[in-house]
């Protein structure tokens, strides 16, 4: 520990803190002012800043402190903490890799590090940082929800299972940590598990035409095919035109060997009134986004063929294809 490190961590100096902002001023301005108090001081400014979210001038604090005492591994680490606010985040991973190299046990610069890194994707790194970060402050809600993201993204499912865990238990209000353990865990083959999570969610966000989806997509993979059905209903009931619970509803239907029963109306799965607008739904999204491109291409086939019958034949074949491909 240097002699600037020492200034900084003495208590007696703990009273700078409570300084007005233009003695603060005034006293970095003084030519008088000791390095290490000036530099104190700008650090002062800078957190102030940071609290403020006026991140590039808080950069521009810390520099200007790192310029008269560059080994205060807390103010690299509260600079790279403004470059992660900023996006900046090479900025970040370098300010951060400063603080480490200075104090190998500071858990704030490991867990910012990490949050750069796995907004820079490189999952396995931020991984590896936040694993630290965590070591060195186990309740830190950060540092876990970035962890579990990262083994996430890198297919360790058992892993980040375990994660999210000590992500909620910092944060039980976390439903974006909670959803997306429920895909980690329906990765594992875990359907009763995520079921568990997307009835805690919707006890949240019972209007979350998004989650009835999910929840219906679990369903179904567990088998029940009547609740999963339902409940993709519902999410058509609060969002008319999400596309998707059509399509898994009508895909899950085909798989029964109702879907041509449902279409006459005899299914029991389904209400026969629904049929119609779930028909009109597909050929309102197969219209809005196949149907242009398939016409260029059937206008292709139409005329690049000596036939013109050949030519009508493929462009039907191409068209045939593509909305039952779109219904299931």
């Amino acid at each position: 520990m240097n002699r600037g490190d020492d200034f900084f961590l003495k208590t007696e100096h703990q009273r700078y803190w409570s300084l007005e902002p233009d003695v603060r001023q005034r006293l970095i301005a003084d030519e008088k002012t000791p390095v290490e108090l000036k530099a104190l001081l700008l650090y002062q400014v800078g957190k102030i800043q940071l609290e403020r979210k006026e991140f590039a001038q808080a950069v521009t604090s810390f520099d200007q402190s790192l310029e008269l005492q560059p080994r205060w591994h807390q103010v690299w680490t509260e600079r790279g903490l403004a470059l992660l606010k900023l996006g900046n985040y090479e900025a970040c991973v370098d300010s951060c890799n400063h603080a480490v190299e200075l104090n190998p046990d500071d858990a704030k610069a490991w867990s910012y590090r990490g949050m750069a890194l796995y907004a820079l994707r490189s999952y396995e790194d931020a991984a590896t940082s936040c694993d630290r970060a965590v070591d060195l402050a186990p309740d830190d809600y950060d540092s876990w929800r970035t962890l579990s993201d990262s083994l996430n993204q890198l297919g360790r499912y058992t892993e980040a299972v375990e994660s999210y865990d000590r992500a909620l238990d910092a944060k039980p209000d976390d439903f974006v940590a909670l959803n997306a353990q429920s895909t980690a865990l329906q990765h594992l083959g875990r359907y009763e598990e995520a079921l568990d999570n997307y009835d805690e969610l919707l006890q949240a966000e019972p209007d979350n035409y998004r989650l009835w989806h999910r929840r219906g997509l679990v369903l179904r993979r567990l088998g029940n095919r009547e609740a999963a059905i339902t409940d993709f209903d519902r999410a058509l009931a609060l969002e008319p035109d999400f596309y998707p619970a059509t399509r898994s509803k009508l895909f899950l239907l085909l798989k029964a060997g109702e879907l041509p029963a449902y279409l006459l109306g005899n299914s029991s799965l389904t209400k026969p009134e629904q049929a119609l607008g779930d028909l009109r739904h597909v050929l309102d999204a197969f219209v809005k986004t196949k149907l242009p491109t398939l016409l260029v291409l059937a206008l292709f086939a139409l005329y690049s063929t000596h036939s013109r019958a050949i030519g009508l034949l493929v462009a039907g074949v191409f068209l045939a294809i593509s909305f039952t491909a779109d219904l299931i």
